[in-house]
């Protein structure tokens, strides 16, 4: 597997696009620094998020006050929401503008509010520009099962998932329903109807959200986190009775995410969700943004882990500490990390320091580099 292609870019800016108010004003400040999150906090100026790295934001040297940071925030939600947000401390909802749309996510710091937003492109990205490995592409494909994105905040799950979608709705006449906090990507019709819900906005939870859909006969379905046992259990029931589950998971590894997802569950449930994943689960992509040669952008490096009896057995038998060594399984399709690491090296994408701090274990690069280039 070569990874060629950039990351997903920010949106074009458009300089005729005047700010609205305040926040509007950061936000394309943001966007013409090329940044994908702008952090509001009491008692500092603008930071932004610029390729990895967090820095001042540009021409700002005022410190933001309480009392303006409130009414910043509070113009940007419904009087329900900012409810909402003082009674659980937390919020996350979509912002639009003239230049772009943002995930909002409001949260308190020092009994102050505080926020991020994080940049979405306005169109959903291509597969083919994502630089993913061609495997996943095949997911689609799947008439049931459970596929799991995992990485950290930021690299790049959703813009994966968003392409799958994409392809998904114009290469099959189905129902496609996705449950998101919040809807980041808008999805037209294709071939396929697409419904998209807001937890929130439109349902409590994602667990509940799941369980409607399963009322409403669709053949895909997206779960933007599986962040509960509820979430876990329902999506698992949603593959056992014959949908495809896309969802993303919060795991160090793809080898680790049966684990996270097994310990997640109180002791009665174990079993049945241990038996659930042997039969549900089909494949598992950890994936991570890294800065490209010369600054300029990032590309993603990922690692797939695709289910084989192997695995499967191992869930089934509580032997999840084998799962990895399966990644080197011959014509699994799975993809090891540092393999990935090694080809993007190899094709002068990434430094060689950026994939030796990338790496998940200690020398594995330097083992991978020795075993040479995977395709």
């Amino acid at each position: 597997m070569t990874a060629t292609a950039v990351a997903p870019t920010q949106p074009t800016p458009t300089p005729e696009a005047k700010p609205a108010n305040a926040v509007d004003y950061l936000l394309y400040r943001t966007l013409d620094m090329k940044g994908s999150d702008l952090h509001l906090v009491v008692g500092s100026t603008p930071w932004a998020s610029v390729y990895g790295k967090t820095v001042p934001l540009q021409g700002i040297a005022r410190e933001l006050d309480a009392a303006s940071l409130r009414t910043i925030l509070r113009q940007m939600v419904s009087e329900e929401e900012w409810a909402q947000f003082w009674a659980k401390k937390r919020l996350d909802f979509s912002y639009s503008t003239e230049r772009a749309n943002f995930r909002g996510h409001f949260a308190v710091a020092g009994g102050e509010p505080m926020a991020v937003f994080r940049t979405i492109p306005s169109v959903v990205p291509d597969f083919d520009s994502l630089g993913l490995p061609e495997i996943i592409r095949s997911f689609i494909d799947a008439e049931a099962g459970l596929y799991l994105f995992i990485g950290v905040t930021g690299s790049g799950k959703s813009s994966s998932l968003a392409a799958l979608i994409k392809l998904a709705k114009e290469k099959y006449a189905k129902k496609i329903t996705t449950i998101e906090a919040p809807i980041e990507f808008r999805h037209s019709n294709g071939r396929s109807l697409v419904v998209q819900r807001e937890v929130g906005r439109d349902v409590d939870s994602f667990a509940l959200g799941v369980e409607d859909a399963l009322r409403e006969n669709p053949d895909i379905i997206l779960v933007g986190e599986m962040r509960d046992p509820e979430t876990m259990t329902a999506a698992l029931s949603a593959t056992s009775s014959g949908h495809l589950v896309f969802s993303t998971l919060h795991a160090g590894s793809t080898a680790d995410a049966p684990a996270r997802i097994l310990e997640a569950m109180p002791p009665d449930r174990i079993a049945d969700t241990r038996a659930q994943l042997a039969r549900s689960l089909k494949g598992v992509v950890y994936q991570k943004l890294l800065p490209r040669k010369g600054g300029e952008g990032r590309v993603v490096a990922t690692e797939v882990l695709m289910m084989n009896t192997a695995i499967s057995n191992m869930i089934k038998n509580n032997n999840t500490e084998g799962i990895a060594g399966q990644l080197l399984a011959k014509d699994s399709g799975s993809i090891p990390f540092e393999v990935s690491l090694v080809n993007l090296v190899l094709d002068g994408i990434i430094n060689e320091s950026t994939a030796i701090d990338a790496e998940l274990t200690d020398g594995s690069y330097f083992r991978q580099k020795a075993a040479g280039r995977r395709s």
